[in-house]
């Protein structure tokens, strides 16, 4: 099999994957995060979870890891939405590195830690294979990817 069907059937499967354990679809949580994207792009996303990190939001919070699919790539995004009077508004949003597996609830002082696959010095482009845990902090209106040890 040539290396360059073999790397788009891999891109497949994990979009494939991906979708399967995707959860229900909002649509109007979808359009908002859509904004970000350009024409070719798609969004999909892999979990949310209500959280509280802004006490001056009046509305619910919601932190959303999510994919943009594109014609032949895809990258990982965390954003934070709010829902006021029924319209979810988009706060911030951060690129995240690597495979994401998922995040935890967010920590006291609010972090929120997301856990991803990346490219072990041994591992082939397609198969990451080292757990890295990525911390997030949202304060004042900025989404900010911590350093190892500021969390």
């Amino acid at each position: 099999m040539h290396l360059n069907t073999l790397s788009f059937s891999f891109i497949l499967l994990v979009i494939g994957l991906s979708i399967a354990r995707a959860e229900p679809r909002d649509s109007a949580l979808e359009d908002v995060l859509k904004q970000q994207l350009d024409t070719r792009e798609e969004a999909q996303i892999q979990q949310s979870m209500p959280v509280e990190l802004d006490a001056s939001k009046p509305g619910l919070e919601q932190a959303v890891l999510w994919t943009i699919i594109g014609p032949t790539y895809w990258r990982n995004q965390l954003s934070i939405v709010s829902k006021q009077q029924n319209h979810w508004q988009l706060l911030a949003t951060s690129p995240v590195a690597g495979m994401v597996d998922g995040f935890g609830p967010a920590q006291p002082n609010g972090t929120l830690p997301v856990e991803t696959k990346v490219q072990g010095p041994n591992d082939p482009l397609c198969c990451p294979t080292q757990t890295k845990v990525l911390y997030f902090r949202y304060q004042a209106g900025q989404l900010q990817a911590l350093t190892y040890g500021s969390e």
